[in-house]
């Protein structure tokens, strides 16, 4: 996680640096940051045992901008598959970062 000590941060945001709300929004508004991921993290994961189950991670897969690709449950389960560690219908917050950071670099 980058802590941002300074007004602005180094970056290309057209040659000047990013404000600590560009920080926050740095990607069509996907939450990229560690702080931004756990806010996204802990509302859905109501009963605080540090997992989500994996139709939850499916709904907030489908709730992003998708760029006008509707994807099928079986690609999302795919998707979802590919960073989810356990077999267990569970991820937990490291999982549900590379899922929400994989949705980011599309």
């Amino acid at each position: 996680m980058m802590k941002v000590s300074n007004q602005f941060v180094k970056g290309h945001n057209n040659n000047r640096h990013l404000s600590p709300e560009e920080m926050e929004n740095n990607i069509g508004g996907l939450p990229v940051t560690d702080n931004r991921l756990r806010e996204l993290f802990n509302s859905f994961d109501a009963d605080n045992t540090g997992f989500l189950e994996k139709d939850e991670v499916k709904q907030v897969y489908k709730e992003f901008d998708n760029y006008g690709v509707e994807y099928t449950d079986r690609e999302i389960d795919s998707q979802i598959q590919k960073y989810a560690i356990r077999d267990d219908g569970k991820v937990d917050y490291d999982e549900f970062c590379c899922i929400i950071l994989s949705i980011a670099q599309r």
